[in-house]
């Protein structure tokens, strides 16, 4: 093999690999997202659980109230809520008050 050749090989060779290091922060990246996702989808469900125990037709849900819905839950859910669900609290909070009313969250 020519030292041209040996030269487009071994460049080849490295840009492959260079190809392959990036494919595999992409792949670790895109894990990583939807690691966080399924996480989030946990909280999602666990509050919908919470708050189907509540009887609205007695129990006014503080959806304004960002400290007042973390007690109920917490009060419903008999114990401390996880990082995810007070973050899901949060997005209900602020989703509340860009739209103005709870049922724009759907």
């Amino acid at each position: 093999m020519s030292a041209f050749n040996r030269t487009d090989a071994l460049n080849f060779v490295k840009k492959s690999d260079m190809i392959q290091e990036l494919l595999t922060d992409i792949e670790t990246d895109v894990k990583y997202k939807i690691y966080t996702e399924q996480k989030n989808l946990i909280a999602v469900k666990n509050l919908k659980e919470l708050l189907n125990q509540i009887d609205h037709e007695v129990e006014v849900v503080p959806y304004e109230d960002k400290e007042k819905l973390s007690r109920l839950l917490v009060s419903l859910k008999g114990q401390a809520l996880n990082d995810n669900e007070y973050r899901m609290i949060e997005r209900i909070i602020k989703n509340k008050n860009e739209k103005g009313k709870v049922s724009d969250l759907k």
